[in-house]
């Protein structure tokens, strides 16, 4: 008579066996919500006019299912891109993944193919594979979700070039909260084209972004990107390095039901025949409204229904929904700043325009816009300065004398100054008042 722990352990055994054969098929029951609708509910319904989903097919078995689905993308002015994707699900609660053994409802290859005119022409033009990718799916208990991308490494050499790139590894998180980050790897890009002579050389690309909702555009959102190098050696020599842009959305602080936008554009390094040697560029919009944007984006997609049903005809919801926009516009307060600094023929320069529009939220319709009403919502500051030697040695150095004897610029301190202000309805252009009359 066999023990009691003995006994215990071979029960537990059979009720763990029993599980793992019996999950698979009750996991499988759900497996289409699991997978392939939640890939679909991360499209924005702003985008919907934009995407047309297709299931082909969708076959469920105890371990394992086969689904087909085909995403046909339609951008405005250019042909239709029709994704085709094969799943092949692996049901949980254990399941080998590309990464090893792990634990979740489910786990998927899909195999991705491509259909559009233009990109099958560039295709059969090349005289290498396109490299190979595989995609895969993680359905995790909690309900998140996990996409990987692997983009293989290709090397071609021929009489007409060559092609080495490293390849590219990115991946989405999205949680049950619809919060999500993607980031993207890319290795190094180098080719030549030898009827062309031309050669590129991208050292890599890293991209990381985030959201606080996929499915909300107007979610608090960023985003990053980085190369490290850029450069060629003809036709054009150049180098550019450090090159990395910035993006965030988020919501007013001080303002309900408006959002902010932060951009930033930065290249540290520039070697050339041009004479600029480093860009950088800020951009900020503010009290932006959030009714503006979501307008914004139903007359993209009513655009787009209406072109793909019949690019000659516009119909008169549309110009009613423009006029609702550009009404908007009008009545509420925005903020727009610019920053740029650069560094061009030996010496740095800067420019900054501020614009603050107060709204006039009594206009009632476009048509009542009164002209001096506009002015004085407007408030508007500019200040650029350029390093006087550098601009005394570039092409623009005839120009300094007649523009300061004019009044556009004043010289102090070896910078050249354009200063102007639009305040309360009076125009300044470096410091002195200049009449609006003759501008109307």
């Amino acid at each position: 008579m066999k023990s009691l722990p003995t006994r215990i352990f071979l029960i537990a055994a059979l009720l763990f066996t029993g599980l793992l054969t019996v999950a698979p098929k009750v996991i499988g029951l759900g497996i289409e919500q699991a997978t392939i609708d939640s890939v679909l509910e991360l499209i924005p319904p702003e985008a919907g006019s934009q995407f047309e989903i297709r299931r082909n097919e969708f076959s469920e078995g105890w371990f394992r299912s086969a689904a087909t689905i085909e995403v046909i993308y339609r951008p405005i002015g250019t042909d239709a891109v029709a994704l085709s994707m094969d799943f092949d699900i692996d049901h949980g609660p254990l399941l080998q993944t590309q990464d090893g053994l792990k634990i979740g409802l489910a786990y998927a290859n899909i195999t991705p193919s491509i259909r559009n005119d233009l990109f099958e022409i560039a295709v059969a033009e090349f005289e290498f594979p396109l490299p190979q990718i595989s995609l895969n799916l993680l359905a995790r208990f909690d309900q998140s979700l996990r996409i990987a991308m692997d983009v293989k490494a290709v090397e071609y050499s021929g009489t007409q070039g060559y092609v080495n790139f490293a390849g590219i590894e990115a991946s989405v998180d999205v949680n049950r909260d619809q919060s999500a980050r993607f980031a993207l790897e890319m290795g190094e890009l180098s080719a030549s084209e030898v009827a062309a002579n031309s050669d590129i050389l991208v050292a890599g690309l890293s991209l990381v972004s985030t959201t606080a909702q996929m499915n909300d555009i107007l979610a608090a959102s960023s985003a990053a990107l980085s190369v490290p190098v850029i450069s060629s050696t003809s036709p054009v020599p150049f180098s550019v390095s450090g090159f990395s842009i910035n993006y965030g959305l988020q919501d007013s602080p001080n303002h309900p039901q408006s959002s902010e936008i932060h951009q930033t554009l930065k290249v540290t390094n520039i070697e050339g025949e041009l004479p600029i040697r480093s860009f950088y560029w800020q951009s900020e919009i503010k009290q932006l409204s959030d009714e503006l944007m979501r307008d914004y984006y139903r007359l993209v997609s009513k655009l787009q229904s209406e072109m793909n049903s019949d690019p000659d005809t516009v119909s008169d919801e549309l110009g009613v929904l423009g006029q609702e926009m550009l009404l908007l516009t009008l009545q509420n307060p925005l903020e727009f700043n610019n920053l740029i600094r650069f560094n061009a023929y030996e010496g740095d320069h800067s420019a900054d325009l501020r614009m603050q529009w107060a709204g006039l939220s009594t206009l009632g319709n476009v048509a009542e816009l009164d002209t001096s009403a506009a002015i004085a919502a407007l408030n508007i500051t500019l200040l650029i300065s350029f390093d006087l030697e550098a601009v005394l040695s570039s092409p623009l150095a005839g120009l300094v004398d007649p523009y300061v004897q004019q009044g556009y610029l004043t010289v102090s301190n070896g910078r050249v100054i354009v200063e102007a202000s639009l305040q309360d309805s009076v125009l300044k252009m470096n410091g002195d008042e200049v009449a609006l009359d003759q501008f109307f």
